[in-house]
């Protein structure tokens, strides 16, 4: 089938035997790495558009949350090629790393629309800087949580790729 080589191709869901729990995470490695290309086009245009003067908090906890969606992406997608059993420390830390993040994108989206407003952290964009954030912030980060959480619990919980003596 041509949409299964071009996973191949990419080295995506390459499990020994693919379940739906690997399908997930591997969805999740792909809608990563969508969140962390338009994360970058958001901070572009928000640049651009708003200037650099964010404050440092801002900036901090920006740059930080890049970096984290970053390498869980990365763990998503070596954790659609990899057998439940092996990859089990790393799907737990993608279980907690998506349960926070799914919080902390509720938050934010919050504060995007201006039911929430903490100053210190966020002044609510409009235009542009408005719509980049809600792509990637909201349909790219808050899918990639969901998609990390139910994958990786998936895989924690219920994997279906061992037999019955647990290998």
């Amino acid at each position: 089938m041509a949409s299964q080589r071009v996973f191949t191709d990419i080295g995506l869901f390459q499990a020994p035997v693919l379940t739906v729990g690997h399908r997930f995470i591997g969805v999740a490695a792909l809608l990563g790495t969508c969140f962390v290309c338009s994360h970058i086009v958001t901070v572009v245009v928000t640049c651009a558009v708003d200037g650099f003067d964010w404050g440092v908090t801002a900036w901090v906890l920006d740059i930080l949350g890049f970096l984290a969606g970053f390498f869980f992406a990365i763990q998503c997608w070596q954790s659609s090629n990899r057998k439940s059993i092996d990859f089990k420390r790393e799907n737990s830390w993608i279980c907690v790393w998506a349960f926070v993040t799914f919080g902390t994108r509720i938050l934010d989206t919050l504060m995007l629309f201006g039911v929430v407003t903490w100053s210190a952290v966020y002044v609510t964009p409009t235009g542009p800087t408005l719509w980049s954030n809600i792509l990637s912030e909201v349909v790219f980060g808050i899918t990639f949580s969901v998609a990390a959480l139910v994958g990786s619990l998936i895989l924690l919980v219920g994997p279906q790729d061992m037999d019955a003596t647990g290998t």
